[in-house]
């Protein structure tokens, strides 16, 4: 599937809320995922293949490809498989940290973005069910980085 690049005005735009998981949202998540596996990459965003929908998958399994990802982030392990339907930062820590990160919608530049070290989110799974999830470390970098894209943000808008 092919990725949405900045400057495409989708990726500048609040993803509108799912208040109904039917088939085309559930068509919506296989891309997702079908995009996710091939771009190898830790979560792929609703608007980053031209859907504004709130809606977002991560996932990472770590092995030897990924050399470069595990030395740019000290803390990374394994992520489950997670389908993210209108996630939203309910409670967070202090503090933050700061790290490079790199994104399909941003070709060949990279940013030092702030980030909480913690983070608990409310979303909805692919049942429709509300769930709860506290992400800390590499995990929290990442949900933050998917809700961004969720917001309209991508890392370029970091650095203006």
């Amino acid at each position: 599937m092919e990725i949405v690049k900045k400057p495409d005005p989708i990726l500048s735009k609040k993803t509108k809320d799912i208040v109904k998981i039917d088939d085309s949202v559930k068509d919506v998540i296989v891309r997702l995922w079908k995009t996710h596996k091939e771009n190898a990459c830790l979560g792929v965003a609703a608007p980053q293949i031209g859907i504004s929908l709130n809606v977002t998958v991560i996932g990472f399994e770590p092995n030897t490809q990924d050399e470069k990802k595990t030395d740019r982030y000290k803390d990374m392990r394994p992520i489950p498989r997670t389908v993210l339907i209108n996630p939203k930062i309910i409670s967070h820590s202090k503090e933050k940290f700061i790290e490079k990160e790199a994104c399909l919608s941003v070709e060949k530049e990279e940013a030092d973005i702030p980030r909480y070290k913690v983070v608990q989110i409310e979303y909805l799974d692919e049942a429709g069910r509300k769930q709860k999830m506290k992400a800390k470390g590499f995990v929290a970098r990442v949900v933050q980085h998917e809700i961004d894209h969720l917001q309209g943000k991508t890392i370029a808008d970091y650095r203006q």
